[in-house]
């Protein structure tokens, strides 16, 4: 698992999730999925790498606000970039920030805030032209990276959809989903964070009430994936319907990135 994150200077969880293996006996194709947090804060080096990886397209999943805030240095003209500005108008705070703000902030009130967050994540129409994007670029071949904020819960059920619509089996993709626990030093980075949140909140944190949002857990995802199964019937329908990854496009995507 190790190998497939590339470690940058000022660049995380930037890593490959290609290469598992699908039920048919098939592999996916490695250096054509990529996933990472934003860019914003990449060095010349960073870029210099980057520039060296021969990436197509890139697909930015974070809100307008977000993008504003901290706007990515990478990639450059070379590389196509999708993003969606739907909201664009409004000034409401993240919906992190609101949760931190409306709860008692205890571990459990923030996780019950990600599990609801990730329900909510497979229908917000922003989020679903993005993934759209994502999955017809896809089909058109070479590499593209996929990335939010932190690299972890858009990108994530992004990712997972992606590796499930090619063949991979469930497990695997709990498994590729949860090396962000491993791929990010979340422990290095808890001080920085508890600090910049306690400036724009202007109240203390509890660190462990924080925790909860900084990692991942399967059941978040799983979250994600039981609340498309309920709406929809099942993943391959949401896929097919809301998505427009059907059996045609599928194929096509095999085709592209199964060796």
């Amino acid at each position: 698992m190790q190998d497939r994150l590339v470690e940058f200077e000022r660049v995380l969880n930037f890593r490959d999730f290609g290469g598992w293996q699908t039920t048919d006996g098939a592999k996916v194709t490695r250096g054509k999925l990529w996933r990472s947090a934003a860019f914003s804060d990449a060095s010349d080096t960073d870029i210099a790498r980057l520039n060296d990886m021969n990436v197509r397209f890139l697909v930015d999943l974070r809100r307008p606000e977000e993008r504003r805030h901290e706007p990515n240095k990478w990639p450059g003209e070379a590389t196509r970039v999708f993003v969606n500005d739907e909201g664009a108008e409004g000034v409401a705070p993240p919906p992190h920030l609101v949760a931190l703000l409306q709860s008692d902030l205890s571990p459990a009130s923030t996780r019950n805030y990600m599990m609801s967050l990730y329900q909510e994540i497979p229908f917000d129409p922003r989020l679903i032209n993005l993934y759209r994007n994502w999955f017809s670029e896809l089909a058109e071949g070479g590499a593209g990276v996929i990335h939010c904020a932190a690299g972890k819960d858009r990108t994530g059920i992004g990712c997972a959809l992606t590796l499930m619509a090619l063949g991979v089996d469930e497990e695997t993709v709990f498994a590729d989903y949860e090396f962000t626990n491993q791929a990010v030093d979340l422990e290095k980075r808890m001080p920085k964070i508890q600090a910049r949140m306690e400036e724009r909140l202007a109240r203390k944190l509890d660190p462990e009430a924080l925790r909860p949002m900084l990692g991942v857990e399967v059941d978040y995802l799983r979250n994600a994936l039981d609340a498309i199964s309920e709406k929809y019937g099942s993943v391959d329908s949401y896929m097919s319907d809301v998505l427009g990854v059907g059996e045609t496009q599928r194929a096509t995507l095999r085709d592209k990135l199964l060796g």
